[in-house]
């Protein structure tokens, strides 16, 4: 009989491997403009099925064969970093901790439905997001 901690690392890994694969990822990434519109047009039935969808996202894909995709590298490197603990890493830690401002920001935007606001952190947000993105596939690829 397994135990509570052992199906837990369980989910998580079948969380992370299913995560891993670029579909996984770049359906995410889509889903963030996506919640940021719900948020902004006040539709509650968008906003809940983008918020479900993100729930069932790593159910959506399979495990990937092998980690030449990129979208793969990043989701193994953000693994390593959270293997490692948050704070191994001060600089990504900071960073992770600057970007929480520009994403709550944009949806404080959104909600007062202040355009131009909205959309410019919405662009800010996802650059942000690719340079962390590049960090984490660049840790997957030295990782030692």
């Amino acid at each position: 009989m397994t135990t509570a901690a052992e199906r837990w690392r369980l989910a998580k890994q079948f969380f992370w491997t299913r995560h891993a694969n670029p579909g996984s990822v770049w359906t995410l990434v889509g889903a963030y403009p996506v919640l940021v519109a719900a948020v902004y047009r006040r539709d509650r039935r968008l906003l809940a099925g983008t918020l479900l969808f993100v729930a069932a996202n790593p159910l959506l894909f399979s495990e990937p064969d092998d980690d030449a995709a990129w979208a793969t590298r990043v989701v193994l490197g953000e693994r390593v970093w959270l293997d490692r603990g948050l704070l191994s890493s001060p600089g990504d830690a900071l960073f992770v901790a600057l970007m929480a401002p520009v994403f709550l920001s944009t949806l404080r935007a959104a909600a007062e439905r202040r355009s131009l606001r909205t959309a410019v952190g919405t662009a800010v947000s996802l650059v942000v997001m690719f340079l962390f993105f590049d960090r984490m596939a660049r840790l997957y690829e030295t990782r030692g």
